[in-house]
């Protein structure tokens, strides 16, 4: 009976670990953002930079466009799958969003899937519409700031 009370107390606090760092609220800001093909390899730079927050709740993408304009992505998460450590410099957290596209001229509705990915302490932020697969599109992350 100790063991199963201790096994449940652990599986309890791993949990909680989990949970609790991917409540943690950023800002990051792209180096570069690419398309990405069909066999997961970087196709072409696109001329834009951007900022983007995301909590556990949201995100806010703010794109600077060539001619100046910019364009905005937002949304709730609908489901979070966290497999990140407390750092954030390892792991993966996706999130399924219902998200809304704007821009000077248009405003439409669309679910996205992100994966915010850390490999060797480098993010990557991976966004895909539900309906496209096929316009998969990275953004390489240059600096994350927590916000508290």
């Amino acid at each position: 009976m100790q063991k199963l009370t201790l096994l449940f107390v652990l599986a309890s606090l791993s949990y909680v670990t989990a949970y609790t760092q991917c409540d943690k609220k950023y800002k990051l800001k792209t180096e570069r953002i690419v398309t990405i093909k069909d066999d997961g390899s970087e196709g072409e730079d696109l001329p834009f930079t951007s900022d983007i927050t995301i909590t556990k709740d949201s995100i806010f993408i703010l794109i600077n466009l060539p001619n100046g304009s910019t364009a905005e992505v937002k949304g709730k998460h609908t489901e979070t799958v966290c497999k990140m450590n407390a750092d954030y410099s390892e792991g993966s957290i996706d999130y399924k969003t219902d998200t809304e596209l704007s821009n000077q001229s248009e405003t439409r509705q669309q679910k996205m899937t992100f994966t915010l990915e850390a490999k060797e302490k480098k993010l990557k932020l991976f966004g895909v519409p539900v309906d496209q697969p096929g316009e998969k599109i990275c953004f390489i992350i240059k600096e994350k700031e927590e916000i508290k």
